[in-house]
């Protein structure tokens, strides 16, 4: 079962939320295992936090559904001219150079989440996403966990560590941009 068996399709935010519950089962899927091992409550509250997501302007994604199920979603938003007043964002840009700052900023693309299930992983399916979502975008940035096994798709495709830091919530995260200028 390679990434041919797996149709891809673009989502706007209206379509993204037609998939909640079965992104809702992916996440906590995901970010149930180590290195992220999230708490109860991140996935009570998933649903909140995508709604938040979609309201986002410009929010678009791909997904990819296997048999009955979702195998694989990646999707953002294109990243803003002004910096986010919240303390992520906050964190995000205080981890990055300051001469490098501009690089997060519209006409960047922000990569929010991007999760393959499991069973699906190994095969180039969260590759295929990322390259397809990302393409036409000389600049994409994302974060994600310092240990997480998805690291190494994104040194291979070509992203590079550009800071690191620890949300509030004692996870320790890294910064990746992929800069195609």
């Amino acid at each position: 079962m390679g990434v041919d068996s797996h149709l891809i399709a673009e989502v706007d935010a209206a379509a993204l939320a037609e998939h909640i519950d079965g992104l809702a089962a992916l996440y906590r899927t995901c970010f149930s295992e180590p290195p992220w091992c999230e708490p109860e409550e991140r996935f009570t509250g998933f649903a909140q936090r995508f709604a938040a997501h979609l309201a986002q302007p410009g929010v678009r994604g791909l997904v990819t559904r296997h048999g009955d199920g979702i195998a694989g979603v990646i999707y953002g938003w294109p990243a803003p001219e002004r910096v986010p007043d919240s303390p992520f964002y906050r964190a995000i840009f205080d981890a990055v150079a300051p001469a490098e700052r501009h690089l997060l900023r519209s006409p960047a693309l922000e990569v929010v989440e991007l999760m393959v299930a499991p069973r699906h992983r190994g095969r180039g399916l969260g590759r295929a996403l990322l390259r397809r979502f990302t393409d036409g975008h000389r600049r994409a940035w994302l974060c994600t966990h310092r240990d997480a096994p998805v690291r190494g798709l994104y040194d291979t495709e070509g992203w590079a560590v550009r800071g690191s830091f620890t949300d509030r919530d004692g996870v320790p995260l890294l910064l990746y941009l992929l800069d195609r200028t």
